[in-house]
């Protein structure tokens, strides 16, 4: 729980700060309107719990890539057909799939699993050794509450919207 909050956060500010760098100007993403893109909470726990199945970056990176492209390409789907809103396009990306997913965000994927597992989760982990277990806890929960509550607040609106066309 802890570790999804963590990094739905990180996700936030890393994907937030490369779109800001590419449209030169501050811009912060996300669906849900908060500092939270829980997609890569997901991801990131998707890559963490293989760890102890791959013991070099090859695999790291291969596992990474596959999973979160999965990952990313049932997000789009579900947010198409459920909510219809397409919030990413991958159209002008040579090798995409149904615009969709695409082979060089997947090649990113696979380099954020490796920078994920041998940088990012360790320092996360001494971090967290020297953290207060209930105080961490109970602002994961919070947090993770806020997403959840933000999440079906926005997929009634996106229901009702195309529901009655408002």
């Amino acid at each position: 729980m802890v570790k999804f909050a963590i990094y739905t956060f990180l996700g936030f500010i890393i994907e937030s700060a490369y779109i800001s760098i590419l449209e030169k100007r501050i811009h912060f993403s996300g669906l849900l309107k908060g500092p939270f893109i829980p997609i890569y909470g997901f991801g990131a726990l998707l890559i963490l719990k293989a760890v102890p199945y791959h013991t070099n970056n090859f695999e790291i990176f291969f596992y990474s890539l596959v999973c979160c492209t999965a990952l990313e390409y049932v997000t789009h789907y579900f947010l198409a057909h459920d909510l219809n809103i397409e919030i990413w396009n991958y159209q002008k990306y040579p090798d995409n799939y149904c615009s969709r997913i695409c082979l060089f965000y997947s090649l990113i994927w696979g380099i954020l699993g490796i920078i994920l597992v041998n940088f990012i989760d360790p320092f996360i982990n001494q971090l967290l050794a020297a953290s207060n277990y209930y105080l961490v806890n109970v602002i994961a929960l919070i947090y993770i509450l806020v997403i959840i509550y933000r999440f079906y607040n926005l997929r009634f609106q996106f229901k009702t919207k195309n529901k009655y066309g408002n």
